[in-house]
């Protein structure tokens, strides 16, 4: 009877720790998964990323971004959830501007919120600077990156990406 008894006792530890350890590896599977999606949300607000928005015509932005789009001043639209704006060039067909003013975007490790050295260290000198108007054009990848600073504080406030600057 003891022997029946210890066996039916290892038996079910047994059974309890198979049926821990599955529901761990649930659990961290979920893990995982939220880790992947952290990671592939960052990935996506690079601006890398946002360079490829250039060009493209408006159907084109919309499927890309995955969101409604707002119409903004001047034929732009404004994509809240992503935190930007775009718009068009003369022809009103394609992306030549996206304004971001969105911390949460990684310009190559510097970010909306920081100073403007941050960005003068990570894209160097800039091609157009003036600091009574509180910006710096910087080349990138043949685009203009216009960044614009609060002239007290040298604090970053926006940037836009332009195919252009006029």
């Amino acid at each position: 009877m003891k022997k029946i008894i210890t066996v039916g006792i290892t038996l079910l530890l047994g059974l309890s720790t198979i049926g821990c350890t599955a529901k761990q590896e649930v659990m961290l599977g979920a893990k995982v998964s939220q880790e992947e999606k952290a990671t592939k949300a960052e990935e996506k607000n690079t601006i890398e990323n946002y360079t490829k928005l250039i060009g493209l015509s408006k159907e084109e932005i919309i499927d890309v971004m995955g969101e409604e789009a707002t119409p903004i001043d001047e034929g732009g639209l404004e994509f809240s959830n992503a935190g930007i704006r775009v718009w068009f060039g003369e022809d009103g067909k394609n992306v030549s501007q996206i304004f971001m003013n969105s911390s949460d975007i990684d310009f190559n490790g510097a970010r909306i919120g920081e100073k403007i050295e941050d960005f003068k260290s990570v894209f160097g000198k800039s091609v157009l600077e003036d600091t009574g108007s509180a910006y710096s054009n910087f080349d990138y990848e043949g685009l203009i990156l216009h960044v614009q600073y609060d002239p007290s504080t040298k604090q970053v406030i926006a940037v836009y990406l332009m195919d252009e600057w006029e």
